[in-house]
C-alpha cells in the first residue's frame, strides 16, 4: 500500500471575509513528484504557508508521516520532515552557499549554542558533519564549484538551485518547491526537471507549485489543480490535459500565466 507523507484534510483558510481555500483535500504519497497548479491567486501558496505553519487555518488538520503538525512553529514542522523553498529567494547573502547549506545541515545537530560556543567535542563532530553534508548536497545539485563564493553574487539560477539544495539539507520526507521554474529560461528549465527527478531518485517526495505546463506534465506523477480556492481536478497528467473544467479555467491560458 502506498504511503502518504503529506496529508491535508478538510482544509479552511479565511482572510478577513475571504474564503481562500474552502474544504481542501490533498497529499503527497511516498516516492512521488506531485504538482499544485492552477491560476494566479488560486490558494496554491497559501497551501505552503499553512503546511510549514506561517498560516493558521479556520479548520481543517495537516499530517506529516501521519502525525498532525497543525500549531507547531515553522522549524517544528522542518524538523517534522517538511523542507521548502520560496518563490522570493531567501538565501544569507553574505554567507558562502557552503555555509548557506552547511547552517540548514547544522539545524538537525543535537549539540545546541553552548556547545558550539565552549567547542566541545560533540559541537566540533556536529560541524564537520554538517559541512559534509552540505559539498555533498552542492555536489549533488551541481554548484561543488560555487562552494565558496558569496551566495549575493551567484548568477540567479546558481541561488535558485541553492536554495533547493539548502531545503534538502534538512533532509525532508516532502521537498515542497514554489515555483522553483521562475525567471528560467529554456535550459535552465530542462536541467530543473532532470535534477528534481534525481531530488525523487534519492528517495525524496516533492510537491511542485509551478506554472510552466511543459515541465509540470513532464516530471509529474499526479497533479492537482485549486481555482479560487476550491481543488477541481486531480490525475494523471494525461488526465489533467483532457479535463475540460481545468482547460477552461486555466489550461486555456497556461502560455500567458507561464
Amino acid at each position: 500500500m502506498t504511503k502518504k507523507l503529506l496529508e491535508i484534510n478538510n482544509l479552511v483558510v479565511k482572510f478577513g471575509g475571504v474564503t481562500a481555500l474552502n474544504e481542501v483535500n490533498l497529499h503527497v504519497n511516498e516516492g512521488e513528484i506531485a504538482a499544485l497548479i492552477g491560476p494566479n491567486g488560486a490558494g496554491k501558496t497559501t497551501v505552503f504557508n499553512i503546511v510549514t505553519g506561517y498560516y493558521t487555518p479556520a479548520s481543517g488538520d495537516v499530517l506529516v508521516d501521519g502525525k498532525s503538525v497543525l500549531g507547531l512553529r515553522p522549524y517544528k514542522i522542518a524538523r517534522a520532515g517538511l523542507g521548502r523553498t520560496f518563490q522570493n529567494i531567501r538565501l544569507f547573502g553574505d554567507m558562502t552557499a557552503l555555509e548557506n547549506v552547511a547552517t540548514a545541515a547544522d539545524s538537525l545537530n543535537q549539540s545546541g549554542l553552548i556547545g558550539s560556543l565552549f567547542g566541545v567535542p560533540r559541537s566540533r563532530r556536529d560541524e564537520k558533519k554538517s559541512m559534509e553534508t552540505a559539498m555533498e548536497l552542492l555536489t549533488f545539485i551541481g554548484l561543488d564549484h560555487r562552494a565558496h563564493q558569496m551566495a549575493k553574487n551567484l548568477p540567479y539560477g546558481d541561488q535558485r538551485r541553492l536554495e533547493i539544495a539548502r531545503a534538502l539539507a534538512l533532509n525532508p520526507k516532502v521537498l515542497l518547491l514554489d515555483e522553483p521554474a521562475a525567471g528560467f529560461n529554456p535550459q535552465e528549465k530542462v536541467e530543473l526537471g532532470n535534477l528534481i527527478r534525481k531530488i525523487k531518485d534519492r528517495g525524496f517526495a516533492v510537491l511542485l507549485i509551478e506554472h510552466d505546463m511543459s515541465l509540470v506534465m513532464k516530471i509529474s506523477d499526479r497533479i492537482s489543480v485549486l481555482d479560487f480556492g476550491q481543488k477541481i481536478a486531480e490525475g494523471k497528467p494525461e488526465e489533467i490535459q483532457s479535463n475540460q473544467r481545468v482547460i477552461d479555467a486555466y489550461l486555456g491560458v497556461a502560455e500567458d500565466a507561464s
